[in-house]
Parts: C-alpha cells; structure tokens; sequence
C-alpha cells in the first residue's frame, strides 16, 4: 500500500510537472502576442489542465496494468497532478506580474474596469470594486489564487475523468478459482 502511495505521488509530480510547463508556455504565447487577459487563454488553460490530467491517468493506469487504478486513486492522481501544476504555473504568474513587468498588473486593472463598464455596471460601483480589488490584486496573492483555482478545477476534472479511467485490479488466481469450482 505504501509502495502504491508513493508510486502516484511521484507520477503525480512528473505528470504535473509536464503540466505546468505546457500552462506556462500557454500563458507565454498569449504574453507575448499582447493578449495576456484573453478569455480565449483561459479556456485553453482548463482545456489543457482537463486533457493533461486525462493524459496522466491513462499513463499511470497503462503503466499499472494489472494493479488497476481504483476510482480513489485516479481522484487522488489527477488531484495532486493539478496541485503540482498550479504551484509552478502560480510561481510563474507571481514572477510575471512581479519582476518580468510590473505595468502588467495595472493594465489588469484598466482591462477589468472596461469589463465591468461593458457589463453595465455605473462608474460608482466599478470605482468601488476597484478600490477593494486593488487590495487584494497583488503579485504574491494572484499566484496563490492560481493554485487554489487550478487545484479546485482540477479536482472537479478529476472526479468526471476518474470515472472513465478506474479499472479494477485483476486476479491473479481468477483463472485458478474457476478451474476448480468446475470440478
């Protein structure tokens, strides 16, 4: 049983660890064309967190062939799978809006008061959030938020795609049962 546990944790940290570099690449594509905010980015961020988490469960159940990959450690995989991600994708969000350019996390705020004004909102109520959201939009707590939001989206993939990935463990004696209750 430990051999197990640690056996998903190590293909967690791999398959997370391939992950996030696919995240941060995703999010450095989209930085470097002057669209860092696209809604087109996040969805391909959970597109690529739901088929990086599908990847790594089909590759540990392969890998497992005959332990199986009961419905709890496929949740427990893909899980910590997504944690490991979002530490390094929230890691590079924090250095982003922190060192690599600083002017990022004001034009984040221009880009969400134009989102609110569009959205119907009176100048009143958007200046009002924007005070309290200026509070909170800091690098260190955008990076934390990335792992919170990864690793809570990626448990919810995880509970809809372990579903289809469990396999029961073999016996090694089903054959052997069989045989002799024939007898």
């Amino acid at each position: 049983m430990e051999n197990q546990s640690k056996s998903v944790f190590s293909s967690a940290m791999s398959y997370g660890l391939y992950l996030g570099l696919a995240l941060i690449l995703t999010q450095v594509i989209f930085y470097v064309t002057g669209n860092p905010f696209s809604k087109v980015a996040s969805y391909i961020v959970y597109a690529l967190l739901f088929g990086g988490i599908g990847w790594g469960m089909y590759l540990f159940r392969e890998k497992n062939g005959t332990d199986g990959m009961p419905y709890g450690r496929a949740l427990g995989l893909g899980t910590a799978q997504s944690f490991f991600a979002s530490i390094l994708f929230g890691f590079f969000i924090f250095i982003l809006y922190k060192f690599i350019d600083t002017g990022l996390i004001d034009k984040l705020y221009i880009y969400t008061e134009q989102t609110y004004l569009e959205h119907g909102m009176s100048e009143d109520q958007v200046e009002t959030i924007m005070q309290m959201a200026k509070k909170m939009m800091t690098p260190a707590i955008m990076g934390v938020s990335q792992v919170f939001t990864l690793t809570l989206f990626g448990f919810i993939f995880s509970l809809i795609l372990g579903i289809f990935f469990k396999r029961n463990p073999e016996e090694p004696f089903g054959e052997v049962v069989d045989e002799e209750e024939q007898n």
